[in-house]
């Protein structure tokens, strides 16, 4: 086969994995080529806020104390013991590790914390870089450059190349539309997962919606390194339909205060009027994504009263949105912004109106039902008890003053993970469950650390394994090419 350049190692995805895994490569002295797809390097890891760490030098000298005996026992009774153990318990043991790499690249740590401090069995494990993770990634960035990492932008993997039965490099088409192929005696895959991907969306995940979502990572998610690695013998993990869903306006930023109230546990009814769960639910933004993907047209209305309005601005919210808007912040926009969007004609998720009958009617509801539902939900906040869902009283908020707002959230997506099959070397495993000797896999397109569901009680996990992962890999590929095994 004639190659046009060879390295000790060639990465395919240039977000947190594959940049943290081109480093570790260079800074041991070896050749790396990064291929992107994207006309800029990061990925989903771009939108990532922070990463999740234990023992951690950043949280012992704010007196945090995460163990990571408490942490790998979180994921695996999370995951109701789905996740593969020997992965979790790498990530876990390492991730500390990967702070202080992280500090080496220059990136400075200006907190750690939870999301949501109503959400119980929540560990401070979130930390938090100046810049958030998309700082990280430019330092990761100009680091590889520097350690002479040749770095392909808007250049697209389309195969791993095999030969023998062996890794041997990688088939791209390059920046100018050309064929070119990359020898290499490994090849690491952290395309970040298949969000973008509608069809394999639906094959993998329990809802028919992968064409209804709405994705806020990165539109370059479609599933190109999954589908690389199974065509070179990989196979699928047990639960690649995991996705970090959650809900969201359509057309709205994540700063948005209608979105943010939107989002908030207060009154809830679905597409035929009925309230359907207790909100508090919103206290975990998975679970609620869980939740509304399952409803009928992946949908909910949030039915807002002038009271609660009034709380959001003067008081604050109950849970936030990341660092997008914080927890217990006054949505001091909201009263403006609700009032604009309920007045665009073109806009189909957003309504007001002076009385419970009229709102149902302009968003397509039975009157009779949605005012019996409305009355139901008021004498549970006369009384301060929940017969129905058992919520908080201190989230009855009473739907009596108008004018009264209807607002749609909608699915949305950040991620999809656990994609294949892994040892807790990261590297890909055949039919058979073997290693594919000099295929590594990592980030998203990784399996092994999640059951159904994200693992929200530990926050900052995605992008904590993503960063983690490809260092790790990088360093088995060199023990193993240093030991002459590829």
């Amino acid at each position: 086969m004639n190659f046009d350049a060879h390295y000790d190692v060639v990465v395919i995805g240039g977000g947190g994995a594959g940049l943290s895994a081109a480093v570790q490569v260079a800074k041991n002295g070896n050749t790396c080529a990064v291929l992107e797809k994207a006309a800029t390097t990061g990925g989903s890891s771009s939108f990532a806020e922070g990463h999740a760490a234990f023992e951690s030098d950043e949280q012992k000298k704010r007196g945090i104390d995460v163990s990571k005996t408490l942490a790998f026992n979180t994921y695996m009774n999370y995951s109701h013991y789905r996740a593969n153990p020997a992965i979790v318990s790498k990530f876990v043991e390492n991730a500390s590790t990967t702070i202080v790499k992280m500090r080496e690249v220059g990136t400075v740590y200006e907190s750690v914390e939870i999301t949501a401090p109503d959400q119980p069995g929540e560990l401070v494990t979130w930390h938090l870089p100046e810049g958030e993770v998309a700082r990280v990634i430019e330092l990761l960035e100009a680091d590889a450059v520097r350690r002479g990492v040749d770095l392909f932008l808007s250049t697209r993997a389309t195969e791993i190349l095999k030969e023998n039965g062996n890794i041997v490099g990688v088939k791209a088409i390059d920046a100018d539309g050309e064929e070119v192929l990359l020898g290499a005696k490994a090849v690491v895959v952290g395309t970040g997962g298949y969000a973008c991907n509608p069809e394999m969306m639906d094959k993998y995940a329990k809802h028919n919606a992968g064409k209804a979502l709405i994705n806020i990572g990165s539109p370059t998610n479609t599933g190109d390194g999954i589908s690389m690695v199974l065509a070179a013998g990989g196979v699928e993990d047990s639960n690649i339909g995991t996705r970090l869903l959650f809900p969201i306006m359509r057309d709205k930023t994540i700063t948005s205060h209608t979105n943010a109230a939107g989002f908030q546990p207060y009154l809830w009814v679905n597409s035929k009027g009925e309230r359907f769960i207790n909100e508090e639910v919103a206290l975990n933004f998975g679970n609620a994504g869980d939740v509304v993907v399952g409803l009928d047209g992946h949908m909910f209305w949030t039915i807002l009263s002038q009271e609660a309005i009034d709380h959001l601005v003067n008081v604050g919210n109950e849970v936030g949105i990341g660092i997008y808007v914080r927890n217990y912040e006054k949505l001091v926009n909201l009263p403006g912004e609700i009032q604009a969007d309920a007045a665009d004609a073109s806009r189909d998720n957003v309504f007001a109106a002076d009385s419970i009958e009229e709102l149902a009617k302009k968003i397509g509801l039975d009157s009779a039902k949605l005012r019996a539902e409305v009355d139901e939900y008021n004498k549970f906040s006369d009384e301060g008890f929940d017969s129905k869902f058992y919520k908080k009283s201190k989230y009855l908020y009473p739907v009596k003053k108008g004018p009264f707002y209807a607002i749609k959230m909608e699915t949305g997506i950040m991620i999809t993970m656990g994609a294949l099959k892994i040892d807790e070397y990261m590297r890909a495993l055949d039919k058979d469950g073997k290693p594919i000797n000099g295929l590594y896999v990592v980030g998203c397109d990784a399996g092994g650390m999640y059951g159904e569901s994200y693992s929200l009680p530990i926050p900052g996990s995605a992008n904590g394994f993503a960063l983690t992962s490809g260092w790790l890999a990088a360093d088995d590929i060199i023990a193993r090419i240093n030991a002459k095994e590829l």
